[in-house]
């Protein structure tokens, strides 16, 4: 019995062809599967049921035939299509034909007319069964469309811990207790490549039977893995072995431009969505800053080298978070300083200002702050190519995650804190400079300070002091010769011995040792 879908946008001619289907069934090995109102709603509803026939008219709203019955074709290509349209028009014939449409009707047409070309339709499906099994390719296509829902399930997050893990033993793999990264590859310049299903059944050739990676080509953006190992660098040498495959494989099927990017490795199944992220915008890099076919987030670099996708080897949320104002400067000289050639320089540019961007987001979701985001990895590459727009944006960034460090509930007091936190910057190296002093600067009680910038800051006036003048202190022992009694004057403390007490404190080792091993 073979299933027939319709898709048609006007209800009546959908209604009478239901009934005309139903009729036929009588005469036929044919049953009525299904309909929808547009080439959308059909495409969510045929990987469910199935059809061995579709039925569709050409000029529908949201998605036309034409564009529907070609999507049909990766998902269902065993399906046959039988066109129906208003328009006796050379490009509508011609769209028809290079999609392989089995039939074409032209509106309006007799019962008869129907029933002659789904006759044709079903003798052929008769002889597509003699020589291949249909059941086994729709088993094989289900399945890779179950595993690209999957995926695209877990690299958007939607997907519960549970549900991930359940899905996965479904296709015996285990990835409980395991460290993952993404793999995507795609044709990032060949616009009209946009059909990777075909390589559904090279890739199952290829690494089908790995149990420590899942995969899908069902896609017209990519290529897209799911690599997963007990051990990091069993999933970094892994990503590797499969992207110069990609690489090697796919290029001889013309695929030049074929161009695959692996992201960071991470340590749980909620942070899968970041090392997509991050493969993802990888992508985005190639052709504009890289140039190399094979893009890692991960890269081992020879001894000395800055890896090209995480240059500085940094958490900077957490460096920013430890920012103050005095040392934001030699931050950002650090940020912008030249990387050998220019290329390589605004590819690390672009790297920094993409993650800032992305820090900048999260923090947009909570702080009373509001600052322009860039939407557009266009305009992130455009700023990367200008070293004074770069150092301007850079700027703007970090010293909006400093500002918003502040506690959200308590937002309001934000520019009470701005003030204490420049009159601290401007008076830490002064002996006297007490909580006092500052409480007067803003005009407040000392008790009523100390409450907002503890609560505001996370710590106490003291700690925050106690942290700029150690920084300094830091600074100082690396970069002078000075000896420690002066340093110890120099940031604010009169006696030596205090000040090497809170140092060790802070840094677990004692001025002297720090300088001789920095």
């Amino acid at each position: 019995m073979y299933k027939v879908f319709i898709v048609e946008d006007e209800h009546l001619i959908r209604d009478s062809l239901r009934k005309q289907i139903l009729q036929l069934s009588e005469k036929y090995p044919i049953a009525f599967s299904g309909e929808a109102g547009d080439g959308e709603m059909a495409l969510a509803s045929i990987l469910d049921l199935q059809p061995d026939i579709i039925l569709t008219d050409i000029k529908m709203p949201f998605m036309d035939g034409l564009t529907f019955a070609k999507e049909a074709r990766k998902l269902l290509p065993w399906t046959r299509i039988i066109f129906i349209s208003g328009f006796d028009d050379f490009e509508y014939t011609k769209g028809a034909i290079q999609v392989q449409a089995d039939e074409y009707l032209l509106k309006p047409f007799k019962n008869i007319e129907l029933a002659h070309t789904i006759a044709k339709v079903v003798k052929l499906l008769d002889q597509q069964k003699q020589t291949v099994e249909p059941k086994a390719n729709s088993d094989f296509l289900f399945s890779e469309m179950k595993k690209n829902h999957f995926l695209n399930g877990l690299f958007k997050g939607e997907l519960p811990i549970a549900s991930a893990i359940k899905e996965a033993d479904s296709f015996q793999r285990s990835i409980i207790g395991k460290k993952f990264t993404v793999l995507l590859a795609t044709n990032q310049f060949n616009s009209d490549f946009d059909d990777y299903a075909h390589f559904s059944e090279y890739l199952n050739f290829l690494f089908g039977e790995d149990d420590t990676l899942l995969f899908s080509s069902v896609s017209s953006r990519f290529i897209k893995f799911l690599i997963f190992d007990n051990r990091r660098d069993a999933v970094l040498e892994k990503s590797y072995q499969i992207a110069h495959a990609l690489i090697h494989e796919l290029e001889q099927d013309s695929q030049d431009d074929l161009a695959v990017a692996i992201g960071p490795i991470v340590d749980r199944l909620s942070e899968i969505p970041d090392s997509f992220e991050k493969s993802r915008e990888m992508l985005g890099t190639y052709g504009y800053f890289r140039t190399e076919k094979i893009i890692s987030y991960e890269d081992d670099m020879k001894e000395g080298e800055l890896s090209p996708t995480h240059p500085f080897k940094m958490d900077l949320a957490k460096e920013i978070s430890a920012l103050t104002q005095e040392n934001i400067e030699p931050f950002i000289q650090k940020l912008t300083q030249e990387q050998g050639n220019f290329e390589r320089t605004r590819m690390i540019r672009f790297f920094i200002l993409t993650e800032l961007n992305g820090l900048v987001k999260k923090k947009q979701q909570t702080a009373a702050i509001a600052f322009p985001s860039q939407d557009s990895l266009t305009d992130l590459m455009a700023v990367s190519s200008d070293s004074k727009k770069y150092e301007s944006l850079l700027q703007q960034m970090i010293q909006y995650l400093i500002e918003v460090n502040i506690h959200p509930s308590m937002s309001k007091y934000q520019s009470v804190i701005h003030h204490a936190i420049a009159f601290i910057t401007n008076n830490y190296t002064d002996p006297d400079i007490s909580l006092n002093m500052v409480a007067d600067e803003l005009s407040l009680s000392p008790a009523h300070f100390s409450t907002i910038f503890s609560q505001s800051m996370g710590k106490t006036f003291i700690e925050y002091l106690t942290d700029q003048r150690v920084n300094l202190a830091k600074n100082l022992l690396k970069e002078t010769n000075q000896k420690l009694a002066e340093i110890a004057f120099e940031i604010g403390y009169n006696d030596p011995n205090y000040f090497s007490f809170l140092f060790k404190k802070k840094q677990g080792i004692s001025p002297k040792e720090y300088r001789q091993t920095h």
